[in-house]
């Protein structure tokens, strides 16, 4: 699954950061939320939280593309061939924004 491609672009956009003009970002979460941050960071095997944000920024704006192209993210069980689809409410927003723009249109 998966494809070259999409490893590029990851690449891609994460290395076109360097040298672009930068704006620091502070977030306040409660406790649990930052050990999960860093949890994740850490079985990930990345250095900083930027990275792991970076990281889920680059799958974020993945998902929001795919789903405008009215395309379903989901997780698949290889060996049962079942799949499990991703809602949260973001991405329903956008899916159903992109319908209404398909809609409008015809």
């Amino acid at each position: 699954m998966g494809g070259s491609h999409e490893s590029q672009y990851a690449q891609s956009e994460a290395a076109s950061d360097l040298g672009a003009e930068t704006t620091r970002v502070q977030l306040v979460l409660p406790a649990e939320r930052v050990r999960m941050l860093d949890q994740l960071a850490t079985e990930a095997g990345l250095a900083t939280r930027k990275d792991l944000f970076n990281n889920a920024l680059t799958l974020l704006n993945w998902a929001v593309r795919e789903v405008r192209r009215g395309r379903v993210i989901a997780s698949v069980d290889e060996t049962t061939q079942r799949f499990t689809e991703l809602h949260i409410p973001m991405l329903d927003a956008v899916a159903a924004s992109a319908a209404d723009k398909t809609t409008t249109r015809r």
